[in-house]
């Protein structure tokens, strides 16, 4: 298992997933590429071409910011990470267009995404994924409290 890929959409859900992704990056000597996807939940319907474009470029340089300190911090010092962002109008698409130009062995995915205005439908990009995906997908749902 060479690469695993991590869609990072900045949930709860999203780092959990990471940090199983993490564990096994350090057993196996995995390579893990954190993957964000930006499109989906910018509307820039009425928009000039510019103010969407300049939107999107925002959107980038924050996602690019968060990344980039995940996989400096202390904690994932020791890993072969890297990130990765894509600008598309669908989060499935991205991510599975993603997986097979960089030849990925393994997604490993939270079960749940964003909530609230930058909501992605629960559940519906994992299912999304598990269904088009050409390699194994692993989903990490949070521990229930007993």
């Amino acid at each position: 298992m060479e690469k695993i890929l991590v869609p990072y959409d900045f949930s709860d859900y999203a780092h959990l997933a990471f940090e199983k992704a993490a564990q096994m990056a350090s057993k196996f000597n995995s390579k893990i590429i954190l993957l964000t996807v930006i499109g989906p939940d910018i509307n820039t319907s009425g928009m000039s071409l510019s103010r969407a474009e300049e939107l999107v470029d925002k959107e980038k340089a924050k996602s690019k910011e968060v990344l980039k300190k995940i996989i400096e911090s202390k904690e994932y010092a020791d890993l072969d990470a890297s990130y990765e962002i894509v600008h598309t109008s669908s989060s499935i698409d991205g991510i599975i267009t993603f997986a097979g130009k960089n030849d990925v062995d393994l997604i490993v995915m939270g079960s749940h995404g964003r909530k609230g205005f930058r909501k992605l439908v629960l559940g519906s990009v994992a299912s999304g994924v598990i269904t088009k995906s050409n390699c194994p997908v692993m989903i990490v749902k949070q521990k229930r409290e007993k």
